[in-house]
């Protein structure tokens, strides 16, 4: 007999604390640590598995998901098919709870075990949302999951990514249904418990795997959605059948019927009321290798794994084991976000590669096809990948017709922005140029912009290209400049700042590889190279004759802070045909203005002036849905720096 002290399967529970312990420190640890922000989604084997079957179909990743998600959902697959679902008896932090909650239903005395034709009918619920979830997934190659999955939404505090409604029936499934009713979320909703189903089910899984796999070699197009079902439907099929494999998992419960008081202990204790009493071999779909029944069983070496007590902690030993290799290997093995190549292969010559880092911008899958869309534009580049990761795109080229430095210039943006108004009194600006190394894109010349206007006075900052990088900041002519502290500065290692109400903080590295040039300029030639003028022509412009065209012109003032917001004004300005392009100018003063082309047989400036200063703008969605919006532009009195003049 075996002593009492020993009953509790301690192993278990110290990695489910453990896993729940991890997770609570690093909630709490952005409240700490400025600018830390925890990635709950770092080892999510669903997620992962998700990842890998949207890169097989569409050669790119889902959003946020990298090489690390996809490592640990493939160790998880092969976890299952050797072993059992020991995620789920083991890690799930839904599971764990749970089971706690299935407790605290026990001690109130209010948790039933549904058995029979309503325990089959709702398995299929799982089923249904998988099949949603993975068509979802692949055809927006966003994670569906993230918009109900539990454990998410609590983690993150109920990002943007989780749809609330969503994530609350799900919460709510998940205590309420397990306190009334035995891990109702785990048996009947958990998409991750279908798919791991599917995995127990390996001849089936893999004969359905080979054989779409065969169907698209010998150049047989079918969609992805037909395996998908075959697939769903068929492990639901089996699952209520209660057939299983006859080799994997490897690993099962046995009971020693010679040994076997019938004490029913084992039947008590299994989180999964699953009748091992009963049976010689434990078989039933839901069984995850969990040892309760093994602890719970009062005579030695009766409950055991495949009848050999050598295996009573191999599920822990193998649990330890797939985590530790899953966290040493994310960062062996990296996985493109997106892979294309957009030149035939019998038409690539003279291909040679070009490997840039430091790209901060390519961070989700939208910025790296944003990224390519660019380098498409350019003639000689024949593809690209790009790894959100470790932020470096590989780009593929013709050495005959660019160079590494042709194509840093293809895809370097140069960007200019005021960081405070200039005074009244400022007649000259002092430009500073620096030349920068580790300097690439947006996200470099933002965190500048924020680095200048936390410790200087800078007016404004530009970039240009250049190897490296051109860097000018201007200050006003009265301001005092160290050379030697600002080079400090521009190489400081680390910045933080504020965004959305938390404090984030982002590695720098730049390096100022030459002495600082200093020139003045007249104010008007800072406003000039500071401007960047906002245009966009619409309503058939170009088919107007340019005599027929007059231009309204009215002062931009403080309006010029809401350039983000210039789309909703010219859409709700498009809304009449006789206006038909908008832009933003110098006036021969250096301020800024609208100028707004119209024909007058359609439209008067009075008509213009009114649409300008109406309470509400009328604006167009990209999809043709139409909505409105405040309007947020103030503009000054009609007739006030107001003129119209026939073009020249």
């Amino acid at each position: 007999m075996k002593n009492k002290r020993n009953l509790s399967n301690w192993p278990r529970n110290i990695i489910q604390w453990s896993v729940i312990l991890t997770i609570v420190v690093l909630a709490i640890l952005p409240s700490i640590i400025k600018g830390f922000t925890p990635d709950f989604e770092a080892y999510c084997p669903f997620g992962g598995v998700q990842a890998l079957g949207s890169y097989l179909l569409n050669q790119s990743l889902a959003c946020t998901m990298t090489s690390s998600q996809i490592i640990i959902g493939i160790l998880m697959m092969v976890g299952v098919f050797l072993f059992s679902k020991l995620f789920c008896g083991y890690i799930c932090p839904v599971g764990t709870f749970s089971e706690w909650f299935g407790k605290l239903g026990d001690k109130l005395r209010v948790r039933i075990t549904i058995k029979g034709v309503v325990d089959k009918i709702l398995r299929s619920l799982k089923y249904i949302l998988l099949f949603i979830t993975f068509y979802f997934t692949f055809a927006s190659n966003e994670l569906f999951c993230k918009q109900f999955d539990p454990y998410y939404a609590v983690t993150t505090w109920f990002s943007i990514d989780v749809v609330v409604l969503y994530a609350a029936i799900t919460i709510a499934l998940v205590v309420l249904g397990s306190i009334f009713i035995r891990l109702f979320f785990c048996k009947y909703i958990c998409p991750f418990g279908a798919f791991a189903n599917i995995l127990k089910f390996t001849a089936f899984f893999a004969g359905v795997l080979i054989v779409y796999i065969l169907l698209l070699k010998f150049g047989i197009e079918i969609s992805y959605v037909w395996p998908l079902t075959i697939a769903c439907a068929g492990g639901y099929i089996i699952e209520i059948t209660g057939l299983s494999g006859k080799i994997f998992p490897l690993t099962r419960i046995t009971r020693n019927e010679d040994t076997c008081i019938n004490c029913n202990l084992c039947n008590k204790k299994c989180p999964q009321a699953i009748d091992v009493a009963n049976v010689q071999t434990v078989k039933h779909v839901d069984c995850n290798l969990c040892g309760e029944c093994i602890e719970a069983c009062p005579v030695e070496n009766t409950v055991q794994i495949n009848k050999k007590r050598s295996l009573r902690w191999l599920p822990v030993i193998v649990t330890v084991i797939l985590v530790l290799v899953g966290i040493s290997l994310k960062d062996v093995v990296e996985v493109p976000t997106i892979d294309q190549k957009w030149v035939p292969d019998e038409e690539i010559t003279n291909m040679a590669t070009f490997n840039q880092d430091g790209l901060r911008s390519i961070k989700c899958y939208g910025s790296c096809m944003a990224f390519a869309g660019k380098l498409k534009r350019v003639k000689g580049i024949y593809g690209m990948a790009a790894y959100v990761g470790t932020n470096k795109v590989k780009i593929l080229y013709d050495s005959t017709l660019l160079n590494p430095e042709k194509i840093q210039q293809a895809f370097f943006t140069p960007l200019k922005r005021p960081l405070q108004s200039i005074q009244k009194d400022v007649k000259n600006v002092k430009k500073v140029k620096a030349l920068l190394e580790n300097f690439f894109d947006a996200y470099d010349f933002n965190y500048l912009s924020i680095l200048l206007q936390q410790k200087t006075n800078a007016l404004g900052l530009q970039i240009e290209y250049g190897c490296p990088v051109n860097v000018y900041i201007y200050f006003a002519e009265n301001e005092n400049i160290d050379e030697s502290k600002l080079a400090e500065l521009l190489e400081s290692k680390k910045i933080s700042y504020e965004s959305a109400g938390k404090i984030k903080v982002a590695e720098l590295d730049y390096e100022v590889v030459s002495k600082l040039e200093i020139e003045q300029i007249s104010r008007e030639e800072y406003i000039s190279q500071l401007f960047e003028a906002y245009q966009v022509s619409f309503n058939d412009y170009d088919k107007y004759d340019s005599l027929i065209i007059n231009k309204y012109r009215i002062s931009l003032g403080k309006n010029a802070a809401l350039k983000r917001k210039f789309s909703y004004l010219v859409s709700h300005l498009s809304n009449n045909n006789g206006i038909i392009k908008f832009e933003t100018n110098l006036n021969e003063d250096y301020k800024q203005v609208i100028d707004i082309s119209y024909v007058d047989s359609l439209i008067n400036e009075k008509e213009i002036y009114n649409l300008l200063t109406s309470d509400t703008l009328y604006f167009t969605y990209r999809d043709g849905r139409t909505g409105t919006t405040e309007n947020v532009f103030k503009f000054p009195e009609e007739g006030s720096a107001i003129f119209s003049k026939r073009n020249e």
